[in-house]
């Protein structure tokens, strides 16, 4: 869809009532939940190596052992995920 048909479109959904509005935005919803099919992790996995964003793709964890007994430990200051927020500003 071209920018100026787009651009109508949003002109004209404008005028609908906010009742109709809902409804079509009900619509487009389902419309999207319809068209866009969901992929496996395997397939994910699977592109992500193939645009080489990741190098390999990880085994998967099977001996789930060395984390049944892990034991939490005690961190002073602040909490790590506000440490990351003031780092990104």
């Amino acid at each position: 869809m071209s920018a100026s048909n787009l651009d109508r479109l949003v002109e004209e959904v404008k005028t609908l009532t906010p009742d109709e509005q809902r409804s079509l935005r009900d619509i487009v919803e389902e419309l999207l939940a319809t068209s866009a099919p969901r992929i496996s992790e395997e397939e994910f996995e699977r592109r992500l190596l193939e645009k080489g964003i990741i190098s390999r793709i990880p085994s998967p964890i099977t001996d789930l052992t060395p984390y049944r007994n892990r034991k939490l430990i005690e961190v002073k200051g602040k909490p790590l995920s506000e440490t990351i927020i003031e780092d990104r500003r």
